[in-house]
């Protein structure tokens, strides 16, 4: 999930009282698509795991996507700053891509903005008026990319993804391919019986934009639940640097929109890099 270290700064600066940090923030419109959704047969050489979790949640079938868009809403709490609310939108060109909008609100209103991206091989972060780019965040970025992209079951056989069950509870993800920044792994635990995962964890992710300094990082997902089209998703994201006692995001997720049209967002993040 995006770092937003700047963005809790930036909303200290506006006078943020405790009257306005107990109203929650709304949760972002997703965009819609302009295609029914189709379902496709999964690649019979997937692991068990995943074809528990495609019988749980997809009546044993893959929906086709190529974009995703993300939304949701909670807090955000760093350093001793205290617990902001967030809302949240991610917007994937699947296992490529992505460009993520937090906005830290006061009395439900946006006051301070971030972006978080990976475009073109390259991470960039903008809060308020600075952008940032580095190594370290060509890096994280495409960690991040697949903590949310591995939830949209059509990214499980791109090209350069390969999976290994370890055992009936654990998975692992491996993604290098010439259109990322960096090969990434991560360790997926989930329920046994459902397939659902519950943890999404990279060994080592930097912490900043040089990518000198970083730590072991998790994403939990928890309160899974159906969607309207029957499909389910996590209601509960919890984002977590474990070098630290407590998770410093805590958020309500929507079930991810398939195939809308995410073109601007990532010309968006596009133009800010190319600015930077």
């Amino acid at each position: 999930m995006p770092d937003a270290k700047l963005l809790a700064g930036a909303a200290a600066l506006f006078g943020v009282g405790a009257a306005g940090l107990g109203i929650p923030a709304p949760v972002p419109r997703q965009n819609t698509a302009s295609q029914p959704l189709r379902f496709g047969a999964p690649d019979p050489g997937l692991p068990d795991l995943l074809h528990r979790w495609l019988a749980t949640a997809h009546s044993g079938l893959v929906p086709q996507a190529t974009t995703a868009q993300f939304v949701g809403a909670g807090r955000i709490r760093l350093g001793r700053s205290p617990w902001l609310p967030v809302s949240y939108r991610t917007n994937h060109a699947l296992g490529e891509e992505f460009m993520a909008e937090v906005a830290a609100t006061w009395f439900g209103r946006p006051v301070v903005r971030g972006l978080d991206a990976l475009v073109d091989g390259r991470g960039v972060t903008r809060a308020r008026d600075t952008v940032t780019v580095g190594p370290g965040l060509d890096s994280s970025g495409v960690s991040f990319l697949w903590s949310e992209a591995f939830l949209v079951p059509a990214t499980w056989s791109l090209h350069g993804v390969k999976w290994t069950q370890i055992d009936d509870a654990t998975l692992m993800l491996e993604v290098s391919s010439e259109d990322l920044a960096s090969p990434m792994s991560a360790i997926i635990n989930a329920d046994p019986e459902t397939g659902l995962p519950l943890r999404f964890r990279v060994p080592w992710r930097p912490r900043n934009s040089a990518g000198t300094a970083g730590a072991e990082w998790q994403v939990s997902y928890t309160e899974w639940r159906s969607g309207e089209s029957d499909e389910w998703a996590p209601g509960l994201v919890q984002v977590q640097w474990l070098d630290e006692e407590h998770p410093w995001l805590r958020m309500r997720m929507e079930p991810p929109a398939l195939n809308v049209d995410i073109s601007a967002a990532l010309n968006t993040a596009r133009d800010i890099l190319r600015s930077s």
